[in-house]
């Protein structure tokens, strides 16, 4: 069960955050209404910019990290990430598979080499689900159309980037508040990629036209840049679909309907 934590330091929301008694993360809250998704001046997978409407629906603050994956597999039995590949080199990020504990001092960082069926898992242990495209682009970019979460300039110390110089993952929070979006979301460009719930289709987006079945077969929608990308890649709108080979910069977050969470359920 859901209670209060804290006000998030933005603006656009009045509404505190909760921390959610499932997986023991705090969640911002995001607004109902309508905002203009996609960007005529992005890729040719961001065409064209249209408006979407939301119901109001609560998000992680940050990214799923190793530590709180770890909780998922030791109470559901569920494998942990580590594979064996020729094409990466994954000895820095690969758990212990005999163990089963994640890599030594990554604890704090997004959990990676996770699958979307992986992180769908985590979501419905959780009593969660991951977030719509729109939704997390909602949460990304602010009701009025950011390029990046803090505004429409680039800003390295912002986020983990190429620009950043780290080369690799880095713990959740590190670029809080200064990166944080407009609801309080951090970590939402750079770092990792973040599985959506939604298929891989072009825009305008529609939830009801079949992209949100959670039964279709297709790739699902990776948001937000990582940590080897550059700041053309890791912005709002961007998006990438499941069909490549980098699984050591793709993380994800979860989100829950506004409706899951009843007043008399927080603690004032």
């Amino acid at each position: 069960m859901p209670k209060d934590s804290h006000n998030t330091d933005k603006n656009e929301s009045s509404v505190p955050s909760i921390v959610w008694a499932g997986d023991g993360k705090e969640m911002v809250h995001v607004p109902a209404g309508e905002f203009v998704m996609g960007s005529d001046a992005g890729q040719e997978n961001e065409h064209p910019a249209h408006p979407v409407h939301v119901e109001a629906f609560y998000i992680d603050r940050y990214p799923v990290t190793q530590e709180e994956y770890r909780r998922f597999v030791e109470a559901t039995g569920h494998p942990v990430p580590c594979y064996e590949v020729e094409w990466a080199d994954l000895d820095e990020y690969n758990w212990d598979p005999d163990a089963r504990i994640p890599p030594a001092g990554k604890e704090t960082h997004p959990v990676v080499l996770v699958r979307w069926e992986d992180a769908r898992a985590y979501a419905e242990w959780a009593g969660k689900r991951l977030p719509t495209e729109a939704e997390w682009e909602r949460a990304a970019r602010g009701a009025d159309g950011r390029r990046w979460p803090w505004g429409n300039e680039f800003v390295a110390g912002h986020c983990n980037t190429v620009e950043s110089g780290a080369g690799g993952t880095t713990p959740v929070g590190l670029y809080s508040p200064a990166g944080d979006s407009p609801v309080g979301a951090g970590d939402m460009v750079g770092n990792v990629w973040e599985w959506t719930s939604s298929l891989f289709r072009p825009y305008p987006y529609d939830a009801n036209d079949g992209r949100e079945s959670l039964e279709a077969e297709g790739w699902r929608v990776l948001r937000g840049g990582s940590w080897p990308n550059s700041l053309d890649r890791a912005r709002c709108t961007s998006r990438l679909d499941g069909d490549f080979l980098f699984f050591n910069n793709v993380g994800f977050r979860c989100a829950v309907s506004a409706q899951a969470v009843q007043p008399e359920e927080r603690e004032e």
